[in-house]
């Protein structure tokens, strides 16, 4: 189940990809966002809706861009860069590691951006 429809994506969260691209990025930006709560976002309260579209809809838009930037380079940061001759290199194998942590990081501040108040989804101690 995905906590955004394309209607919301379209008309309030005003993203750039098409339908089929958000219908393939929703539902992955929802497994996400279960990951990160642990599945409590599937029962959350109403008060938590919008919260739980928001983050759906901003963690698809960076799910995009973080894909289509491991593919403009293979999978691996930009370590070197020289503008006359044009020559890109990237780092890879061990190294790319770190773009995949720096993916996930980037993904959980987004959760934490929308699912801390006024419910704590993220919260993992024992609930009362």
């Amino acid at each position: 189940m995905a906590y955004a429809n394309w209607d919301f994506y379209n008309r309030t969260w005003h993203g750039s990809m098409t339908a089929q691209e958000f219908e393939r990025w929703s539902a992955r930006a929802s497994l996400e966002i279960d990951r990160a709560t642990q599945g409590r976002a599937a029962a959350a309260p109403e008060s938590m809706r919008d919260a739980l579209a928001l983050c759906c809809g901003e963690l698809a838009d960076t799910m995009l861009q973080q894909d289509e930037a491991a593919i403009a380079t293979g999978g691996g940061n930009v370590a070197g860069e020289s503008v006359d001759g044009y020559s890109v290199t990237y780092r890879g194998g061990a190294e790319t590691g770190s773009l995949q942590d720096t993916a996930d990081a980037a993904r959980l501040h987004i959760c934490r951006k929308y699912l801390c108040r006024p419910v704590n989804l993220l919260y993992t101690g024992v609930q009362p």
